[in-house]
């Protein structure tokens, strides 16, 4: 009898373990499974329009972690998180930013082979497209926004 199972097993299908279930997945012989807590994103406008980031924010899209009591101030502090498929990438309009090259060091420091800055680069460019503005019809209108972001953004 043929014995399934995964090789390798990742809990989390945000933005960091999709492209590293991604990039172990590029070897045939290794199985990967990738889990995450929410749905996916394919096909679902409530998620991929750009403009409608803004509402999903405390919803069934969002983990929306909050902050302890801090002694001196920034208590309650909602911090979104995407709950789905592509996590914060899908969430928040897939942006994304290239860590330092010192970080990369660290990393290499730390006994990670393979994921020097050099290393990294051509994935990152496979990541990185260039993307026009929105066009002012397109954008969030203030009226949709939740109080706290409009109250932010004056």
């Amino acid at each position: 009898m043929e014995e399934s199972g995964y090789d390798v097993v990742i809990v989390g299908g945000g933005t960091a373990g999709a492209v590293v279930a991604s990039r172990l997945s590029e070897d045939p012989d290794v199985r990967v499974c990738l889990i995450e807590g929410g749905p996916s994103d394919v096909g679902d406008d409530r998620i991929l329009r750009l403009r409608n980031w803004i509402n999903l924010l405390e919803t069934e899209f969002d983990y929306a972690y909050r902050t302890v009591p801090q002694p001196r101030g920034n208590d309650h502090i909602v911090h979104s998180r995407g709950k789905m498929l592509g996590g914060c990438s899908s969430h928040n309009t897939m942006i994304s930013l290239l860590p330092p090259p010192a970080d990369f060091a660290d990393w290499v420091a730390a006994g990670a082979t393979g994921w020097s800055y050099a290393d990294m680069l051509p994935f990152w460019g496979r990541l990185a497209t260039r993307m026009q503005p929105v066009v002012e019809r397109n954008q969030p209108s203030t009226s949709s926004r939740p109080r706290a972001a409009r109250s932010m953004s004056r």
